[in-house]
């Protein structure tokens, strides 16, 4: 069944109504009830936020500013702080406590990251310990008494070649 020229009449009068309607919304700024219907508002907050835009472009605006200013406030107390620690520290430490182990342990990590540079200074390790004791055997020298033993020289005291005197 055709529908009737009446029903036609009527369809397309709701249409244009309806486009009016549309239009007159878009005028006036009002909020249609597709756009409502596309971004329900679950709270008070969401939907305020979503009327009013500029506000929160401020706000974020606002936020960008001032929260990097804040931050760096309370790191730069923070730090004056350690370094207060630190000095304190450092009066109640006595004098050379650690300070060259710890400078051999960073170096020891430093070198640790990179294996070139584990190779280079194990090289450099090997390198002067073999120069290291070189020169400790060109020190010592032994000389022969007449009961037989081995003394030691004046300069090396501490290390006996023979047995030792009575």
């Amino acid at each position: 069944m055709k529908p009737s020229l009446e029903d036609e009449r009527r369809a397309l009068l709701e249409q244009i109504e309806a486009s009016r309607a549309v239009y007159r919304r878009m005028l006036t700024d009002a909020p249609t009830d597709r756009t409502a219907r596309a971004t329900p508002a679950r709270s008070r907050g969401v939907a305020w936020m979503l009327e009013h835009p500029l506000w929160v472009a401020g706000g974020v605006a606002l936020l960008v500013l001032l929260v990097p200013r804040v931050t760096a406030h309370r790191r730069h107390t923070a730090a004056r702080q350690q370094a207060r620690q630190r000095a304190a520290e450092r009066m109640s430490e006595p004098a050379g406590s650690g300070g060259t182990l710890r400078a051999l342990l960073t170096v020891g990590a430093l070198l640790l990251r990179d294996p070139a540079r584990m190779r280079a200074a194990v090289q450099f390790a090997g390198s002067a310990w073999q120069w290291l004791q070189r020169r400790r055997q060109a020190r010592v020298t032994v000389t022969a008494t007449p009961a037989g033993y081995a003394a030691p020289t004046p300069r090396n005291t501490t290390e006996f070649s023979g047995t030792r005197p009575h």
